[in-house]
């Protein structure tokens, strides 16, 4: 189930690189955090193991919003991204 979860952040973290800014990436960093700490709350961990959930979700959905970033630069610059 959680690498199902860590797919799935990390294709949003994608998608909302490739095609949205940096407002609505704060937005879903909001809701991801909310959502891991009533993960946690719901699971019963500790402090630390709560701390370590919530980082490791953070950092699978900014490591794949930058990829996501990366991506729609490489494409802009090479005329195959149309909308920027």
């Amino acid at each position: 189930m959680i690498g199902y979860t860590a797919v799935g952040l990390s294709v949003v973290g994608f998608v909302v690189g490739l095609t949205l800014h940096l407002r609505a990436f704060l937005i879903f960093v909001g809701l991801v955090l909310i959502a891991s700490i009533a993960y946690s709350v719901d699971a019963g961990f500790g402090f630390f193991s709560t701390f370590l959930n919530i980082m490791a979700a953070e950092a699978i959905l900014q490591g794949s919003y930058f990829v996501g970033l990366v991506a729609r630069s490489f494409f802009s610059r090479n005329g195959l991204w149309s909308t920027l």
